[in-house]
């Protein structure tokens, strides 16, 4: 019974979310250094957080499952070519290679991913919805993060937000 309620409660929160349009970013000052690494489900490479040490780092949980990711995936796109200051990592989470394979080819994106079968990595950064995207300062801290989907302005608005609180 929990269990459902919590299932329904999460339903309505992202059902209600996505009727207000872009997500802004929220303010996150913790500053929780994030680690991660894992395989990539597109080319089967590992890719680590480690690698990109002294760069402000952009990481979006997203699933080809979720509607939010398509409707974001072209900004996103578009961001990470315009911003080559940071480095873009997703986290594909709960997902087939197939799938995940066939929206990186939809929508052109060649940033790494981390492929994310049971969400371990998704909930250790605190997951909320999906989309999410998180986004850190050069030291790897969690300055800010978008809960839902949002825009090419709400990309830029969170990267400017972790590049000032650094």
């Amino acid at each position: 019974v929990g269990a459902l309620v919590l299932i329904a409660v999460v339903a309505v929160g992202i059902v209600t979310a996505r009727g207000s349009g872009a997500a802004e970013p929220i303010v996150a000052t913790s500053g929780e250094r994030v680690s991660l690494s894992g395989t990539d489900p597109i080319t089967g490479k590992q890719v680590s957080l480690a690698d990109y040490a002294g760069k402000p780092v952009v990481i979006n949980i997203w699933g080809s499952w979720c509607p939010g990711c398509a409707a974001e995936a072209e900004d996103l796109r578009r961001f990470a070519a315009d911003h080559p200051e940071a480095q873009l990592i997703g986290v594909d989470l709960r997902d087939s290679k197939g799938s995940a394979r066939a929206f990186y080819e939809e929508y052109r994106w060649t940033h790494p991913s981390i492929s994310d079968p049971d969400g371990e990595i998704s909930f250790s950064l605190g997951l909320q919805g999906t989309p999410s995207t998180f986004f850190l300062d050069a030291q790897h801290r969690i300055r800010t993060r978008i809960v839902g989907e949002t825009d090419y302005a709400g990309f830029e608005q969170g990267l400017e937000a972790a590049l000032s609180a650094s």
